[in-house]
């Protein structure tokens, strides 16, 4: 039974990809890693327009001017990455990688097909397609927002925009077609008793931890629990609404929250 993780780049995913390779005796196949896609300056200022409009452009052009002159806004939404770094990272013996643009590409069909995993284990990527998801015969996913709440993009970004921190979390869910909608393995939240660089330092460590256990299970062909999710109860955010605007008030939302533990 072999694993093909699909990622892409950081510490944290390289980290949990050589951690799964090693605690499954050598099980992960191949490390497919999404580059970050460079986009010209027109390119990106067009996507920039779609996502807003007209009406809004210039506003959120002066938006996008605040939130580059504000470090602390920018160091605020950094918080909801912060992990621990990993540690005794083995870079002597890792598993095979191979970096493309999409992760959707002709070059990744080549390579599951000649692989044939029986596990695919997503974390961080775009959409994946159902040809590629048909090309494994089970597909995970670390999704970290609460689902089916908070599905698609920087859901837990949109829960600390709405103020809802009841709802910050993540979720290990099955992949199916539509984005963050499979059964889900297991639902973790936030402790909201603990200010926003602890709770999301311990959300994330521990999310990681609970995804390596689970893809583990799941390469032993372990049976695990699974609870299917109603999508009508919740959103799926993509990241074109993640704008300037929404960006310094969820700022604002984290400076007024870690101010409220400094009293």
């Amino acid at each position: 039974m072999g694993i093909v993780v699909i990622t892409i780049p950081g510490t944290a995913k390289r980290a949990f990809a050589q951690a799964l390779y090693e605690r499954t005796g050598g099980g992960v196949d191949l490390v497919i890693v999404q580059k970050p896609k460079n986009r010209t300056p027109l390119l990106r200022f067009t996507r920039f327009y779609r996502s807003v409009g007209w009406r809004n452009l210039l506003p959120e052009i002066w938006y996008a001017i605040l939130l580059r002159l504000n470090r602390r806004a920018e160091h605020s939404l950094s918080l909801v990455r912060e992990h621990t770094p990993p540690r005794n990272f083995n870079t002597q013996n890792p598993p095979k990688v191979l970096e493309v643009d999409s992760v959707n590409s002709s070059e990744v069909q080549k390579a599951l097909k000649t692989l044939a995993p029986d596990l695919l284990v997503i974390w961080g990527s775009a959409v994946i397609s159902p040809d590629i998801l048909r090309l494994a015969k089970v597909a995970i996913n670390l999704h970290m927002g609460v689902c089916p709440k908070y599905r698609g993009a920087v859901a837990n970004h949109f829960a600390l925009l709405r103020g809802d921190l009841e709802n910050i979390g993540a979720t290990i869910h099955y992949v199916v077609e539509k984005v963050d909608a499979g059964n889900i393995l297991l639902g973790i939240r936030a402790d909201t008793r603990k200010p926003p660089r602890e709770l999301f330092r311990e959300l994330n460590d521990s999310a990681y931890a609970f995804y390596l256990d689970i893809a583990h299970k799941l390469y032993r062909g372990e049976r695990l629990p699974e609870t299917p999710q109603n999508i009508a109860n919740g959103e799926n955010f993509k990241l074109s609404q993640w704008t300037p605007r929404r960006r310094l008030q969820a700022a604002r939302k984290i400076q007024k929250w870690e101010q409220s533990f400094d009293r």
